[in-house]
């Protein structure tokens, strides 16, 4: 019986966050209330206050649990074994389907609307996207520097936030102002990451003498 308890208070803890993160990124912070929350999805004032401290707390924990969930698909990404291009490839298509997924373009959307009232949250959501793909692609290229495949004489941290700045600046750009308003083809992604690729690898590989 005690298992079973937790199993649907689990379950009811999970449905409060995610009609809360689809709200929030929906409306934006100040649209939404506790109470039309409650409304959707059961429950009461108190378990909220008592769980987050109030809606503060509540959407705190909701962006920070969105942070880690796109975050997820990048940090899953092997791509050590592979070879230099294909793994760049591989990257910059992975990065592109999270920057233009419309969750995170949302997620950009509402930090830039509340970064003034949230700034640690605005923080979290440059760690957990750009600066966390730079730092996942800077340890590959060390590697790869290690081994004669990319010139040495650049830092790895640098050569990476280049490559990331190549596929992702434009696009995202224009997915936050509306101009991309659905999923871009896939000859369109092919265009943008061949594109990036071309331009890296033209200034990172070693120089032949």
């Amino acid at each position: 019986m005690e298992r079973h308890r937790t199993s649907r208070g689990a379950a009811r803890l999970r449905n409060l966050t995610e009609t809360a993160a689809d709200m929030f990124l929906d409306k934006g912070y100040e649209a939404v209330s506790l109470d039309t929350l409650i409304a959707r999805v059961g429950g009461s004032r108190r378990n909220i206050y008592k769980r987050f401290g109030g809606k503060e707390g509540l959407f705190i924990e909701v962006v920070t649990r969105l942070c880690s969930e796109l975050a997820r698909p990048l940090e899953e990404l092997e791509i050590s074994a592979e070879e230099v291009k294909p793994a760049l490839t591989l990257f910059g298509n992975r990065i592109l389907d999270i920057v233009l997924h419309p969750r995170t373009l949302a997620l950009h959307r509402l930090m830039v609307a509340e970064g003034q009232r949230f700034p640690e949250l605005a923080q979290v959501i440059l760690r957990s996207g750009q600066e966390n793909a730079t730092n996942i692609l800077a340890r590959w290229v060390e590697y790869k520097q290690s081994t004669g495949r990319l010139r040495a004489d650049l830092p790895a941290g640098d050569m990476a936030a280049q490559f990331v700045t190549l596929i992702v600046a434009v696009p995202q750009l224009h997915g936050l102002v509306g101009l991309v308003s659905k999923p871009l083809r896939s000859r369109q992604t092919k265009q943008i990451v061949d594109r990036a690729v071309t331009l890296f690898l033209d200034g990172a590989s070693p120089k032949k003498r």
